[in-house]
């Protein structure tokens, strides 16, 4: 600071003087000169008085850029050089006067700069002692100037940066999300035109891609939004620049606006990012037990493993399933067998392959949200193909689910850190499919009198060959074996006309209520197991009683077979109205109708696989009007193996009768048969109501025809074109077996 009436001289001997320093300090080699510096202009400062001389308050000096420099050495004279300059370390007074030089750098009042200079003063002289003594006159001669930098102080307060914050927010789980950055003065006031910088660590980008976003603030929160791009930990540094302050060495030290700046950084923030999740697969049989042949179905239900976990929009998952069957009790008491972590479904297949099990059917699933259900059908190939029907075996099916990560789109792999595999033998995903019972059955005669002993035979096949021993499981929900079949007779007829009987024939599959013309004669209880029983005649019943049945009046007597169901075995009965299972009662007194006798004899005995055959019924006596004969040929099976078990080349065929006649050939049509064994053919003769007038067992004499495979043909030799083939035949063995009961299979229920 300095006397207004020396200022012209003081300005002559500096300059004097600065001139011969800059000679001496050239000649004496010095690194660098001191700066020149002008007088402030008028209207930059106020003069006051301490001491009876007059002294500046306000801008001291001026630049050669026009910087205005300003006095912190009360106490000292200037001389209008400017020496080195040193960054004021910051702080909330570098930031307002900074702010307040920058405001005015080139503008202002006398008494906003004169304002500006005794801030300067008041927070940076080197001798505050001084400065307390010479503010009093200032003040005391300029309030005005006091009252200024009082409110230069607060304006600078309101547009400085006091903070910086950041705040996380997610959008997409833990995958998207936005970073809020908010720049704020004293009183929490957002702060416009500050430089600020946001840095990102970790596995996350900003949307555009990079992890530095820079700006400058425009008095409102700024919002940035981010993207996972892998899982972990991410931190967020915001960081914002002020202006600083440059302290000028001279005569008279100087304060002065900074070229530089000051960098801020706020409080870090960090928290998790997750780009993947972990998708769960579960499923639910839509039918505890299965029967054969019924379609196996399925409810899976998609999900996401925790809280951490989002399943973004517009992503599909597709997901695959098999389904296994044939699996016996013992591998359910063990439990479960899960993937273990990391294992694909790939490789969790081929260790269930390494255990023995194939799948033997299919399903696939497309989901786009967590929580959403889908209901599918079990194919027989991959791909689709036809649907898959239970098999009749009384054994567990399961299915195994899995999302595959290789077979997502390509832009879904990304969000997938492996497979999701569901156990094996989970017990909401296992069946039991019931086994469905094959039943031939045929009454000892089909014609009787009253008082005559009825009897049946029954052979049974399909029960599992442990059946009566499963207790059932409480755990899959599923009863355990019912011990007994039961064989049932009814009558039907009218009690006083037996030329009404037939009115009363037996029609329908369901048996009927009792009433005069219906009634039960009695039930048995009978080994639910797989065999051949005899019902009637004296033989025993499941307990070992004797059963004897009497048919005591005229009318139709039926058995009826039948089994109630249980956990591991369907329903199953024989038809009221099945032909094979009914004997006619006539008075005793009724004249006995001439016989009428049927014998067949197959077309060959021996044939190659696909060559033409048939079977021819032989009927002698007489042929009532609309007599028919029905032809069945079974598939070729094995040599030992049990006739009428397997499928049919043809099904009862309809061949008709000549009632004209009283010896007669009818001929069945030509079958061939696919591969190799043994064909066993069956023909019946039945009146046009459905009775059997003749028939003859399953395996009869006359009735097998051998199946061979063609002898390979011998090789070609020189040029002939003539293909030379040779054959040996066969020798065929003992004589086939011939079955004593006749019998009739009902096929399955």
């Amino acid at each position: 600071m300095i006397s207004t009436l020396r200022r012209n001289a003081v300005r002559a001997a500096l300059a004097l003087l600065a001139a011969t320093i800059a000679v001496m300090t050239t000649a004496a080699g010095v690194a660098h000169a001191a700066q020149r510096l002008d007088a402030a202009p008028e209207g930059t400062y106020v003069i006051y008085e301490y001491n009876g001389s007059p002294l500046y308050l306000g801008v001291t000096a001026v630049g050669p850029d026009g910087t205005r420099y300003y006095c912190r050495d009360v106490a000292s004279m200037t001389d209008y050089t400017a020496g080195d300059a040193v960054k004021v370390e910051g702080n909330d007074a570098t930031k307002r006067i900074a702010w307040l030089m920058e405001r005015y750098r080139t503008g202002g009042d006398t008494i906003t700069l004169a304002a500006i200079g005794a801030l300067v003063h008041d927070h940076f002289d080197v001798d505050p002692a001084a400065w307390a003594s010479y503010s009093e006159q200032a003040y005391r001669a300029h309030g005005d100037v006091k009252t200024r930098a009082a409110e230069l102080w607060e304006e600078a307060g309101r547009s400085v940066p006091a903070d910086i914050t950041v705040e996380r927010s997610y959008a997409q789980g833990l995958r998207t999300g936005t970073v809020t950055v908010g720049v704020n003065a004293d009183g929490g006031t957002a702060v416009a035109g500050v430089p600020y910088r946001v840095e990102l660590q970790g596995p996350a980008v900003f949307d555009d891609g990079g992890q530095t976003v820079t700006g400058t603030t425009t008095g409102s929160p700024i919002t940035i939004g981010w993207k996972a791009t892998g899982d972990g930990d991410v931190t967020v540094t915001p960081s914002y620049d002020y202006g600083a302050l440059d302290s000028v060495t001279s005569a008279q030290d100087f304060i002065r606006p900074s070229s530089e700046q000051d960098t801020t950084v706020g409080t870090a923030i960090s928290f998790r990012v997750r780009q993947r999740f972990t998708p769960t697969i579960a499923t639910t049989v839509a039918a505890r037990i299965v029967d054969a042949g019924e379609p196996v179905e399925d409810t899976v239900t998609v999900g996401v493993a925790g809280d951490d976990d989002h399943w973004p929009d517009g992503v599909d998952l597709h997901a695959r399933g098999w389904y296994f069957d044939g699996i016996d009790d013992d591998a359910i008491a063990d439990g479960p067998t899960s993937p273990t972590d990391g294992e694909t479904a790939a490789a969790f297949l081929q260790r269930l392959a390494d255990s023995g099990y194939e799948p033997s059917a299919y399903g696939t699933a497309t989901f786009d949200h967590p929580g959403q259900q889908a209901t599918v059908t079990a194919t027989t190939r991959p791909d689709g193909g036809t649907a898959y029907a239970a098999p009749a075996d009384g054994r567990h099916g399961t299915w195994v689910w899995a999302i595959e990560r290789d077979r997502q789109d390509a832009s879904t792999r990304d969000y997938l850190a492996g497979d999701t595999v569901s156990p094996f033998l989970d017990i909401a995903e296992t069946t039991m499919n019931r086994t469905r019972l094959s039943v031939e059955s045929t009454a000892t005669e089909h014609t009787a009198v009253v008082g005559s002993e009825l009897s049946d035979t029954i052979t049974v096949a399909g029960f599992p060959a442990d059946h009566g021993e499963y207790t059932g499981s409480d755990t899959l929900g599923i009863d355990a074996d019912q011990p007994y079949a039961q064989v049932s007779v009814w009558w039907s007829g009218d009690p006083d006309d037996p030329t009404r009987d037939d009115d009363h024939r037996p029609t329908g599959t369901s048996v009927p209520q009792e009433d005069a013309n219906h009634r039960l004669i009695g039930t048995w209880d009978y080994p639910a197991v797989n065999g051949r029983i005899r019902v009637g005649g004296g033989s025993p019943d499941a307990y070992g009683d004797p059963v004897t049945i009497t048919a005591d009046t005229h009318g139709w007597y039926v058995f009826i077979w039948s089994f109630a169901g249980d956990g591991r075995v369907m329903p199953a009965a024989s038809a009221y109205d099945d032909a094979w299972e009914r004997v006619r009662v006539h008075p005793v007194d009724t004249p006995e109708p001439e016989p009428v006798t049927l014998t067949t004899q197959v077309s060959a005995d021996t044939v190659d696989v696909d060559e033409p055959f048939h079977d021819v019924a032989h009927i002698t006596g007489p042929v009532p009007e609309g007599a028919y004969v029905t032809f069945t040929a079974y598939e070729a099976i094995a040599e030992g193996e049990e006739p009428g078990r397997n499928g049919m080349l043809l099904d009862n065929v309809r061949a008709e009768a000549d009632p004209n006649l009283t010896d007669q050939l009818v001929t069945s049509p030509e079958t061939r048969s696919p591969t190799a064994g043994i064909v066993y053919w069956k023909a019946t003769l039945y009146s046009k109501d459905g009775d059997i007038l003749a028939t003859h067992d399953l395996g009869a004499e006359g009735e097998m025809v051998t199946v061979r495979e063609p002898d390979e043909p011998l090789p070609h030799t020189g040029t002939d074109t003539t293909l030379v083939a040779g054959a040996a035949l066969a020798l065929l063995g003992a004589g086939m077996l011939a079955f004593a009961v006749s019998r009739r299979p009902y096929g399955t229920y």
